[in-house]
């Protein structure tokens, strides 16, 4: 399952033994920078000069949130085995009712007492029987759980069925009715399941099971496996689904409506197919387009191929998430899969098919066994997700994916610090879902493993992993085990330190380098707070330092909250990375000067590198030096995302009093126009959206609400205008009010115009832009 607009994961990379020392590698000097960039003369300020380090920030640089609230849930204890389960059900409109009977095969636990009762899960319904065969059984119910009393007693290994005619009204959980296109489609994730079908419903068992699904003429069923038929029952239709292999019920899914099925080209004779509705055929091949792409790449990497009979994927309506794993049947919120052309890059749904996919292997082949370890199932497809990304759009789009999922965990350790296996909530088990942790925190974990394994070992652990636990449970030691056992390493501290402890390394680092002994040195301590959940973290670390000789790289083993190491340099270090290519989660306080950070933002060859240089000059808005190499590098760098990162920097220089009197506004503001016209509409978005933010007048002022009204009329892109016409607005105020009219007046998709300019209005707040503000704010709620 996937949050609604959630981005990245993370990776890092470290060790958990003390490591050998190891011999600098020495690489060619670089011949062409990362972006063709030609440095201008700087200009700069009496007594100030491009090599000053400055010194530490103050500490602490990181302050862990509380723990989200909740008491502790241990895992269910099972007293009985559901082998199999069959249901028929049709869905009640005018009721909005599920009416249905459903037969559960179960068995008795081997080494388990002979069972007299069995509790089923089903949630706020009414029984017309319940029957073992044509024995009527006796039971209780209290509106969550239904205790059958056998005839006679189930001892282990034993089997008998039970039966169980049901019908639920006016459902407020697992299924939901949708009218404004009249679908209903069911939810299961995390114990919703039994709202519309009795059954067992926690993640700790695996079974089959078939649906006998009855629609209306002129509508479709889709469920879990393979269509074995379907008929015509008089004014209806039944549509039979059976999936032949073993699951938790949770993934259990119905969707019945008006829908066209689009059959993609299959994947080694695996059925590939994408529901949508009959309206928007060309937005489903969009949004699905690169699906058999995706399952070929991870039965590749996991070199277990695709493990089901055939994979769907259904659009569905007015759905609380981006997306839900059903197994062979995944639900896609319809806002997120259909999309217009002109929305992308903005809108592009890879991301959310390729996680969904993930799951088809982490979530459904091999499912948490407890709710506590779903990092398991969620932290493995959001991995998986950036593994696509990298292989679909290059290493650059995968390393910033990475990066966006470290960011989200270190902002989710500052609301509230919490282990990734956690298993306290306080009303409902998805609460443990969307903290903020599992997803990238787990992607971190496995591209940690990934970068100190080097690929070909990791993907072999996985394998084992993979291949050991199919069809099963799994809980995050068997994880550890399977590594263990691949590679012959101790992976306990490893997982103390990263999975069952909380929190990151926070670093201080510093740099000396002795002329005369041509000798580099790098020192490290950690400065994080620390108690019970957070210590210290053994990490080895990647530095590269660039020269006019040549690029040297080594590592520093941190072990006990400190470590050093140095290296020979043929030629004075012009810039040093400490952790190349950011893979350790982390926060770094590592002082360098203005001249390092701006050779680094020229030629560092790592993304991520070029990132941590913008980063850190925007926070010296004082220095020429800085503010004419991200003014150069707003549109001079090869990758959208650092050009973009520039285009913010200058711009919250330009609208924070406090910095604006520091830099020239006239060159922020050109730099802010030209990128207007970057070939990437995210980087136009940003550089429209920045100056609405700046404060000038005169010429400057009119030649900036000429360029605005010129993009928010013909910008391609109708996010970009929409950024436009909002930022015009904050300027013109009540002077914009005539091309806000005219603009809000189409309905566009995800209201990308109204809800930005209606954001816009209401910051002006004159009696005129409110009037119209509110004349818009019920279209878009």
């Amino acid at each position: 399952m996937k949050g609604l607009l959630l981005v990245g994961a993370a990776a890092i990379a470290l060790t958990v033994a003390c490591t050998p020392r190891r011999t600098p590698t020495t690489f060619p000097a670089p011949r062409n920078p990362a972006a063709p960039v030609v440095l201008p003369p700087l200009v700069m300020d009496t007594g100030r000069t491009l090599d000053r380090v400055p010194p530490f920030q103050e500490t602490p640089l990181i302050v862990w949130g509380p723990p989200p609230d909740g008491v502790t849930h241990p895992e269910r204890v099972r007293t009985y085995d559901l082998q199999h389960q069959v249901t028929h059900v049709r869905f009640d409109w005018s009721r909005q009712a599920v009416v249905g009977t459903t037969t559960l095969t179960i068995a008795g636990l081997p080494g388990a007492a002979p069972l007299s009762n069995v509790v089923i899960d089903a949630g706020d319904m009414t029984f017309k029987t319940v029957a073992a065969g044509t024995t009527a059984l006796k039971y209780d119910y209290d509106g969550k759980a239904l205790t059958v009393h056998l005839a006679t007693r189930l001892r282990p290994a034993q089997t008998t069925s039970i039966t169980i005619e049901y019908d639920g009204a006016n459902r407020s959980k697992g299924a939901y009715f949708r009218p404004a296109k009249h679908i209903v489609w069911t939810q299961g994730e995390t114990e919703d399941n039994h709202f519309w079908v009795p059954t067992y419903d926690f993640p700790n068992d695996k079974t089959t099971w078939e649906f006998y699904i009855w629609t209306a003429k002129g509508e479709r069923a889709l469920s879990n496996g393979k269509l074995a038929g379907s008929r015509a029952v008089g004014d209806s239709i039944e549509w039979h689904w059976v999936l032949d292999k073993p699951a938790s019920t949770y993934l259990m899914t119905t969707v019945v409506g008006n829908y066209t099925v689009l059959q993609d080209k299959p994947w080694r004779n695996v059925p590939v197919g994408y529901w949508t509705y009959p309206d928007s055929v060309d937005a489903a091949w969009r949004g699905f387009a690169k699906t058999p792409q995706a399952i070929d790449v991870f039965s590749r990497k996991t070199g277990v191929p695709y493990p089901w009979s055939k994979y769907d994927q259904i659009v569905i309506p007015e759905f609380q998430y981006g997306g839900m794993e059903n197994v062979t049947a995944t639900s896609q919120n319809d806002a997120e899969i259909l999309h217009p052309a002109w929305s992308e890059p903005q809108a592009n749904s890879t991301g959310l098919m390729a996680h969904e996919l993930g799951h088809q292997w982490y979530g459904d082949l091999l499912t948490t066994r407890d709710w506590g370890d779903v990092w398991l199932n969620e932290g493995f497809a959001t991995f998986m997700e950036q593994v696509f990304r990298e292989e679909d759009m290059g290493v650059d789009e995968g390393a910033y994916d990475r990066l966006g999922a470290q960011e989200q965990t270190i902002d989710a350790d500052r609301r509230a610090r919490r282990p990734i296996v956690w298993n306290k909530w306080v009303n409902d088990p998805i609460e443990v879902f969307f903290s903020g942790h599992i997803y990238p925190k787990g992607a971190t974990i496995l591209q940690m493993l990934r970068h100190q394994l080097g690929d070909d070992l990791f993907w072999k652990a996985m394998n084992h992993y993979t291949t050991s636990h199919a069809y099963d449970n799994v809980v995050t030691d068997d994880l550890r085990k399977a590594f263990e056992e691949t590679t012959g390493k101790d992976y306990k501290a490893f997982f103390a330190q990263w999975v069952y402890g909380a929190g990151f390394p926070v670093f201080q680092v510093s740099s000396s380098y002795d002329r005369a002994a041509r000798r580099l040195v790098i020192s490290a301590k950690e400065v994080q707070p620390r108690d019970s959940l957070t210590g210290f973290f053994d990490v080895d670390v990647d530095v590269e330092a660039r020269t006019d000789s040549g690029v040297v790289r080594f590592v520093v083993p941190v072990r006990n909250g400190t470590g050093e190491a140095g290296t020979n340099l043929k030629a004075p270090p012009r810039s040093i990375r400490w952790d190349k290519g950011n893979w350790i989660l982390d926060i770094t306080d590592f002082p360098r000067s203005t001249s390092m950070l701006r050779y680094q933002l020229v030629y560092d060859d790592d993304v991520l590198g070029r990132i941590e240089a913008v980063d850190v000059l925007s926070q010296r808005p004082a220095d020429p030096a800085a503010l004419n190499v991200l003014v150069l590098t707003t549109r001079n760098d090869k990758f959208w995302a650092v050009r973009a990162r520039a285009v913010d920097a200058i711009g919250a220089w330009g609208s924070d009093p406090r910095r604006a009197t520091l830099a020239p506004m006239r060159g922020i503001t050109a730099a802010l126009v030209a990128a207007t016209r970057d070939p990437d509409a995210r980087v136009r978005q940003s550089a429209s959206t920045a100056l609405g933010r700046l404060t000038f007048t005169g010429t400057t002022a009119r030649d900036v609400n000429i360029r605005l009204r010129e993009i928010a009329r013909r910008d391609p892109s109708l996010i970009v205008r929409g950024a436009a016409l909002s930022s015009d607005i904050r300027l013109e105020k009540n002077a914009a009010i005539p091309l806000a009219k005219q603009m809000m007046e189409a309905e566009v998709w995800q209201n990308v115009i109204r809800t930005p300019a209606i954001n816009a209005l209401r910051e002006v707040g004159t009696p005129e832009a409110l009037q119209l503000a509110q004349q818009y704010a019920p279209a878009v709620q």
